[in-house]
């Protein structure tokens, strides 16, 4: 069925389906939660609710019956702990990107993800009967799902080193990432119409069906994914000979880590504060965004499905349309990559910052935060080719560690915001509280943007090159010579 496609090609679809999986399974909770519990404060609810009734009476929005459909929920959990049961999943995600990448490295990619992601669908599927049983064994759930999910970003980094030619990688990057968009996408939309049916009981079908699509997943990459074109049985010798003369010599894995050099590394600590920006913007999105349309607006579970996905979706395309004009342009014109990088960043910023100010300008109009929103995430997968790619510049030989390094400074966010909305909205979710919240995201985005602009580079450091004494792995290398040898002698004779 997949021997016409070219093998990078179907590489890139499972990552994209991948990242999907990835971002939905720790995405699901984010829209599913506002659904699963009780407001313990009907006083501020109904207050919150009186905020927008002259908008809400305009479009016959009945008031009444949306604050019934939010006490329907079985769980008597307050802001606070719906807040540190989002963020906490998200440290089980900061603590897994590290060994992730290191483990990718190691023990190689294809294996990684699929070990890591089959347990992240395994504890999502049991998450219903582990919130039945205690708040605090829900979160312990959360953070292995969490902690399963986390690897597949500096994963990808390493196959895309090994699989994808340096001027096609800003088109395909931004295809295999865009899953962290069609990801929250496909949650929320999906998340809201199951919130509203009675399957499974509604709330409890979003994780089984998720969790279920996991584990045929894993299946599924099993038999399609390798972990380099030289180890995939069926590739063609004329696509493995334009990806050997397009890409350079693979990466020699560096058996020593050099943890010193890395941790007193001005460009790392630059590209860590730049990525820390850049994630932050992403992680509103995924967390806070149907929050906020739940809690404040008061939309139901399939508006708020639908219009929180809008902006997840439309970020992901138009991260691959700018991605491949990219490459267009790059094929045709040397641009220095450092400009790609922190031009990205800096746009990004920019509509961003647009965006969140036209929030705290929308009021109570659904209409108006959908577009103020839309802007403001439009350019969020800007970060794929911007700081996400920037280990393999800076590091070439340590990019999947240093990946994982910087995906534990980019998932901070996840945490810090459900944790800060949970203390800012405790006691009182409203339009007031939540314009808090905009002016932290603005002014983070802007300081962490000035600094890696005006100080970040692409130039690699000798630490993450393999010629600076460190002893690289000779088995890889035997291994990718003799698959070459093989395939250049099978196409030879086939030919004749």
């Amino acid at each position: 069925m997949f021997n016409c496609i070219p093998k990078r090609y179907l590489l890139s679809i499972v990552a994209l389906c991948a990242t999907t999986l990835s971002i939905a399974l720790q995405t699901n909770l984010s829209l599913t939660i506002v659904y699963m519990v009780k407001p313990i404060h009907k006083e501020s609810s109904l207050t919150t609710l009186n905020e927008c009734s002259e908008i809400r009476n305009k479009i016959n929005y009945n008031a009444t019956e949306t604050l019934e459909k939010h006490t329907a929920g079985q769980f008597n959990w307050d802001a606070e702990i719906q807040g540190l049961t989002i963020g906490l999943q998200f440290i089980g995600m900061i603590i897994g990107y590290i060994p992730g990448g290191r483990l990718g490295e190691i023990y190689g990619a294809k294996r990684t993800m699929i070990c890591s992601l089959l347990t992240a669908s395994l504890f999502t599927i049991i998450s219903p009967v582990a919130a039945r049983i205690s708040v605090f064994t829900f979160i312990i759930c959360r953070m292995i799902v969490g902690l399963g999910a986390a690897p597949i970003f500096p994963i990808l980094v390493i196959m895309i080193s090994k699989w994808i030619p340096d001027k096609e990688q800003s088109f395909v990057a931004s295809f295999m990432m865009a899953g962290y968009g069609t990801g929250a996408f496909v949650s929320s939309l999906v998340a809201g119409v199951l919130l509203s049916s009675e399957l499974f009981g509604g709330w409890p079908s979003v994780f089984y069906l998720s969790g279920s699509i996991g584990v045929v997943f894993c299946i599924w990459c099993s038999f399609v994914v390798y972990d380099s074109p030289y180890l995939h049985p069926s590739i063609t010798f004329k696509e493995l000979d334009y990806l050997q003369n397009n890409i350079a010599e693979p990466p020699k894995e560096i058996e020593t880590v050099p943890w010193k050099s890395m941790t007193t590394s001005i460009p790392v600590w630059t590209l860590a504060i730049g990525t820390f920006g850049q994630y932050w913007l992403l992680a509103f999105f995924v967390t806070s965004h149907s929050m906020y349309l739940g809690t404040v607006l008061n939309l139901d579970s399939a508006q708020n499905g639908l219009l929180s996905s809008v902006p997840n979706l439309l970020r992901a395309v138009f991260a691959c349309f700018i991605g491949g004009m990219i490459d267009w342009v790059r094929r045709r014109k040397e641009i220095p990559i450092v400009f790609v990088r922190k031009g990205a960043t800096l746009f990004n910023s920019i509509v961003a910052c647009l965006g969140f100010t036209g929030v705290l300008y929308a009021g109570c109009d659904s209409t108006l935060n959908t577009i103020a929103f839309i802007l403001g995430g439009l350019c969020g997968d800007f970060a794929i080719f911007g700081v996400a790619l920037a280990p393999s510049d800076i590091a070439p030989n340590l990019r999947g560690t240093l990946a994982g390094i910087m995906s534990f400074f980019g998932s901070t966010p996840y945490f810090l915001l459900p944790w800060i909305i949970g203390k800012f909205t405790k006691h009182e979710q409203s339009l007031r509280q939540w314009r808090h919240i905009y002016y932290c995201t603005i002014a983070v985005t802007v300081v962490t943007t000035l600094v890696y602009v005006i100080f970040g580079t692409t130039e690699p450091q000798q630490w993450g090159k393999d010629d600076d004494g460190h002893t690289s792995n000779p088995k890889t290398e035997q291994q990718s010579k003799q698959h070459i040898e093989i395939y250049s002698t099978t196409d030879y004779i086939l030919d004749s």
